[in-house]
């Protein structure tokens, strides 16, 4: 059985997901997280609301591509180095 993704790794998959197509379809975004409930958890209730991406519709084809704020998370998370600063950093104690 393969490790667990953690958070990190699922939004940086994401966003590579979106940067590979310009625009990445709904399907292409299921595709990633595994399921329709998944979608709802990473999409519609963290990327959009957060303004991490923004969402096109074509009749029923939903699209999405990344806004600048999205593009620097996508940059942070190659990066990798700053996010395990924050990661150590976020609790109350240092770790």
């Amino acid at each position: 059985m393969p490790p667990r993704r953690t958070p990190s790794m699922i939004a940086l998959e994401i966003l590579e997901c979106i940067e590979n197509n310009e625009e990445a379809k709904k399907w292409d975004l299921i595709k990633v997280l595994g399921n329709e409930a998944q979608y709802g958890v990473w999409i519609e209730r963290f990327f959009l609301p957060e303004k991490l991406i923004e969402e096109s519709r074509e009749g029923r084809n939903y699209r999405y591509k990344k806004t600048e704020l999205g593009e620097l998370l996508h940059k942070l998370l190659k990066s990798g180095s700053l996010i395990r600063v924050f990661n150590r950093v976020r609790g109350r104690k240092l770790r």
